[in-house]
């Protein structure tokens, strides 16, 4: 009996702590979207189209693939081209245009970073590059909980 309850508890609580993991991950999704990278721009163009994470939205989905088109996705292309016959030309316009303001868009880069809400530490941020003549920096000390 105790194994039974043991396991009911766990399927309960593990949906919530992926469910949080996801919109940090989903976080970081959008950010490299919004950074210029084709690849997270077709995952954000996918996300809105088939409502993943968030309502299907066709005019957000048109727009990021868009985005990726114009840097030559494939994918983007694809299913650019595809989304693009189903919509409206209102909508497709309502698409170009938010294409537009995303392009413009700077990404705020001040912004504290998206945390899941579960008792664990914070994640380490890692840029993306490195720069190309790097100075050795001071060692950090460890982290207290």
């Amino acid at each position: 009996m105790r194994t039974a309850t043991a396991l009911m508890i766990l399927s309960l609580i593990l949906p919530t702590v992926a469910g949080a993991q996801d919109l940090v991950s989903l976080e970081q999704q959008r950010k490299a979207a919004e950074q210029g990278n084709a690849e997270a721009q077709v995952d954000m163009g996918i996300l809105y189209e088939f409502g993943f994470h968030m309502p299907k939205n066709a005019v957000n989905a048109l727009a990021w693939y868009m985005r990726a088109a114009e840097q030559g996705d494939a994918v983007a292309i694809k299913r650019r081209d595809l989304l693009k016959s189903q919509m409206t030309p209102e909508g497709v316009n309502a698409a170009q245009q938010l294409s537009l303001e995303l392009a413009t868009e700077k990404p705020d880069t001040t912004a504290a970073p998206v945390t899941a809400e579960t008792p664990s530490q914070p994640e380490e941020i890692v840029p993306a590059a490195a720069p190309t003549e790097a100075k050795p920096s001071p060692e950090k000390p460890p982290a207290t909980p």
